[in-house]
């Protein structure tokens, strides 16, 4: 039962939510928000903060470059996706579903279709709130006629992403593979919970604890290791995306689209290196 812990308190959780709002008392939402702002600081960036410690794992002594590297990936990335939102916003979006997919994959020892996987799940997130997704997008330099684009195709891109879910559903008990079966659940339930709690749930909860389980057990370290490893860099990302959405949203309104439309720029810009050092961490980890 331990091994399913995780996947059954996070579907649990979203199933509260639900029920929570349902039933009509206010502070549902402040609940769950609070606890994945906890989850974010905890796991959430800590674990893409350790990208210099997987790389000198892989390549031992070449950290001052790999940072400064790493850093002018980050500027160039922005740079490119305020020139070409459209190109950015596709690249960074599937992007994030290969690294999601690999992620839970290799958790569960899945060794095809990772891509499908992370497509599915990020996608099914996203086009059962195109309501809320929208305006975000339109703060990341999306025009109105491509929003008007995506709005003509919700039902259809609601009806794939639930064809997706039924095969990965059926994939899952062939296998007999219970994490990705709860965790095809926790993705059925997010069309009845706003969209930036649902990628929260995903990301804090599954994607995150699935990067924080590979960071401990290919690494060799303690979560509380990880954790002082982290804290550095950490910081340094706290503090860019601070900057970057004083710059480039309106901190005056913290719940803004402008101001969370600024945070997913940012995130996706620095999480882009992240993919790749991810990847090139599990493929040098991994046992042929």
């Amino acid at each position: 039962m331990n091994a399913y812990l995780r996947p059954v308190v996070l579907l649990l959780t979203a199933v509260l939510y639900i029920c929570w709002n349902a039933l009509g008392p206010a502070g549902a939402d402040e609940a769950l928000g609070g606890l994945l702002v906890l989850g974010l600081a905890a796991i959430g960036i800590p674990h893409g903060a350790l990208d210099v410690w997987t790389h000198e794992a892989r390549s031992p002594g070449r950290n001052a470059s790999y940072i400064v590297g790493y850093l002018a990936c980050i500027g160039v990335i922005l740079l490119g996706w305020h020139t070409f939102p459209h190109a950015g916003l596709l690249l960074f979006l599937g992007l994030s579903a290969w690294h999601f997919g690999q992620a839970d994959f290799t958790l569960w020892g899945i060794t095809r279709g990772h891509f499908t996987w992370g497509a599915i799940a990020l996608g099914t997130i996203l086009v059962w709130h195109l309501d809320e997704v929208l305006p975000i997008i339109e703060q990341m330099g999306v025009t109105e006629s491509a929003q008007l684009n995506v709005s003509d195709l919700e039902t259809t891109f609601q009806l794939a992403s639930t064809a997706g879910l039924i095969a990965c559903t059926i994939a899952a008990l062939r296998l007999r593979n219970w994490d990705w079966l709860l965790t095809i659940l926790l993705i059925a339930v997010t069309p009845w919970i706003p969209v930036l709690l649902s990628f929260g749930l995903y990301f804090i909860g599954q994607h995150s604890a699935s990067g924080w389980h590979h960071l401990q057990t290919r690494l060799g370290w303690s979560s509380k290791a990880l954790w002082w490893k982290a804290a550095p860099f950490t910081l340094g990302a706290v503090v860019l995306m601070g900057v970057g959405i004083v710059g480039l949203g309106r901190p005056e309104m913290f719940f803004s689209n402008a101001t969370y439309g600024a945070f997913f720029m940012l995130l996706g810009s620095i999480s882009i290196p992240h993919i790749f050092e991810s990847h090139w961490f599990l493929m040098a980890t991994t046992k042929r």
